[in-house]
């Protein structure tokens, strides 16, 4: 008896690791334990089995933080522009973070104060910058989200740095589900009846977005044909000439800054002769609180409002606002409305 006793007692601390195992939770099989990962620039970067305290540079990360339920352990609000401020008014926790982007710039002095057990970057970050954090025993992860797939590998990336692989399969299922129901409904289309997009930069409606960008993707997934495919690097400087002479059917503008609007594009005298404008398809991507139309696996839901103005009639019964609050409910936190959200 006294030997079965001894058997179990020694059992019961290795059922607990285990089922501290399976979740996501940021367990690690023992103190000090570390892993090994390859990032989206190809660097091997070695971090800690147990993440305690996590910083994200870019709003990618901080998404995809928050889609993993990881948010608790964010050091600094990881979130970027009018998100960061609808995301501050109905959570406490997040609004008594610092803020360490500030415009387009990283302190690292601050960051290195903050003492996180790993960073998470987007892969554009500053190379010198990067090198200087490594220096300071900052590790940091770059992930990449220029299409679907890579959005879908950075998510995979970060949940296995954070332990969470089943929840970031979930938030990928999640994901491919809303693609797949528009390209469904946009199968029947022929090549030649689907309208012809551009996507407006923004900083001007001189700027499109090119065959290289995550908007290409979203407007090919979501049944149109983007004019300024054949064109590399992002947001290229086009004329008003080419313009007209893509004569696109729908112009999207950028959500970013909101430096310009519909308006002046109705108003130009050089594009009164377009089909977009002529027939007032000129559109501001939303959202209101958060970007969905830049690189991160929420830009499907870009896709799925991009697809419902390209052809409302293939998506009359889809109530765009539901969507998106089940969506952001379930990755965010909150729902989209009661983040201030409005389309």
């Amino acid at each position: 008896m006294k030997c079965t006793r001894s058997v179990r007692l020694l059992l019961l601390p290795l059922l607990a690791l285990y089922l501290g195992l399976c979740g996501c939770s940021g367990s690690s099989t023992g103190e000090g334990g570390f892993i090994t990962v390859v990032d989206q620039l190809g660097r091997t970067v070695i971090v800690p089995e147990k993440i305690r305290r996590i910083a994200a540079l870019h709003h990618f990360g901080g998404k995809v933080v928050f889609a993993l339920g990881q948010q608790e352990k964010l050091v600094d609000q990881a979130l970027y522009h009018r998100e960061t401020v609808a995301m501050a008014r109905v959570n406490p926790s997040f609004a008594a973070k610092p803020k360490l982007l500030q415009g387009h710039g990283i302190n690292n002095e601050d960051l290195i104060a903050l003492k996180p057990d790993i960073t998470i970057a987007y892969v554009s970050f500053d190379p010198s910058q990067l090198e200087q954090l490594e220096n300071a025993g900052i590790r940091v992860v770059a992930i990449r989200g220029e299409t679907l797939e890579e959005s879908y590998e950075g998510v995979r990336l970060v949940a296995k740095v954070l332990r969470c692989e089943k929840r970031g399969e979930e938030y990928i299922a999640d994901c491919k589900r809303l693609i797949q129901m528009v390209k469904e409904r946009t199968a029947g289309i022929p090549p030649e009846k689907r309208l012809k997009v551009m996507f407006a930069g923004p900083k001007n409606i001189y700027t499109a977005a090119t065959g290289q960008m995550t908007q290409n993707v979203l407007l090919e997934t979501a049944g149109g044909r983007n004019v300024a495919s054949p064109l590399t690097g992002f947001w290229a400087s086009v004329s008003p000439e080419q313009i007209v002479a893509w004569d696109p059917d729908v112009i999207f503008l950028g959500s970013s800054l909101d430096t310009y609007g519909a308006g002046a594009i109705f108003s130009n005298q050089q594009f009164q002769t377009i089909k977009a404008v002529k027939n007032r398809k000129v559109y501001v991507f939303p959202s209101n609180i958060g970007w969905w139309d830049y690189p991160a696996p929420h830009c499907v839901l870009g896709t799925v409002w991009a697809a419902k103005m390209l052809y409302p009639d293939k998506f009359r019964d889809l109530d765009m606002v539901r969507i998106a609050d089940e969506f952001y409910k379930k990755y965010m936190g909150y729902t989209f409305t009661e983040m201030g959200g409005r389309l």
